[in-house]
């Protein structure tokens, strides 16, 4: 089966701004847990248009793939960088050499994905990082799946694609056992704090203290999670 990313929303056509805030914190945050370097390798997995990958170009190399040519086009457009590339390609069958690439991304992705894909696609990020690289993962925090029905064949539909509502357990056992969780983030945890007049200008780190804070009242609406690939 072919599978990408199949985001129904152009993050960066978003004109609500207390939604953009949103998405750029999760942006801001998964470049923290990522910790680029110089001359990291970094593959975004399912990038789309590449509103993430824009706040990630500090590394040595990025590399985003993705099944719609669309998005990764829209993508190019907006992060035109030398050291930026972009592949079209099956996210279950990654054309790229073992142990490649120093740190992975997988945003927003296995929520889409049947069950047997996303562990063809965990098998295949294993295959493609080096030993005590970094795997960081966002899937939405225990979604309540909606529905609507398909006016052409009248059939239940999830709505923006999501299949699964996932967890910390649910996303870990997707891994081999060699991966260890080193971080796990709610974000954000209560709304508010997304709204662009009130916590717009804070300093990240600040801004994440707050969301942990009250996250012990209020569950948030994405969960990051951050692995070392340890191999003795």
């Amino acid at each position: 089966m072919n599978v990408g990313s199949m985001s129904d929303q152009n993050i960066w056509e978003i004109r609500d701004k207390r939604l953009s805030h949103r998405q750029r914190r999760r942006a801001q945050t998964t470049a923290l847990l990522l910790e680029l370097k110089p001359h990291d390798i970094l593959l975004d997995v399912g990038c789309g248009e590449s509103f993430v990958a824009s706040y990630l170009t500090d590394c040595g190399f990025i590399v985003g793939v993705d099944l719609n040519l669309d998005a990764l086009q829209f993508g190019k457009g907006k992060v035109n960088k030398a050291n930026v590339s972009f592949v079209l390609c099956t996210l279950t069958n990654l054309p790229f050499k073992e142990r490649v690439f120093d740190k992975v991304a997988i945003l927003e992705v296995l929520e889409h994905l049947p069950r047997i894909s996303q562990k063809l696609l965990a098998n295949e990020v294993d295959r493609v990082v080096r030993n005590r690289g970094t795997l960081v993962i966002s899937v939405p925090y225990k979604e309540r799946i909606e529905y609507t029905r398909c006016i052409h064949c009248g059939k239940r539909t999830p709505l923006w694609g999501h299949l699964h509502t996932m967890d910390k357990k649910d996303v870990t056992a997707l891994l081999p056992s060699h991966y260890i969780l080193l971080t796990t983030l709610t974000l954000p945890n209560v709304g508010f704090i997304s709204l662009s007049g009130l916590f717009s200008h804070l300093h990240l780190k600040i801004w994440l203290l707050l969301n942990n804070l009250l996250g012990k009242l209020h569950k948030g609406y994405w969960l990051l999670l951050k692995y070392r690939k340890r191999i003795n």
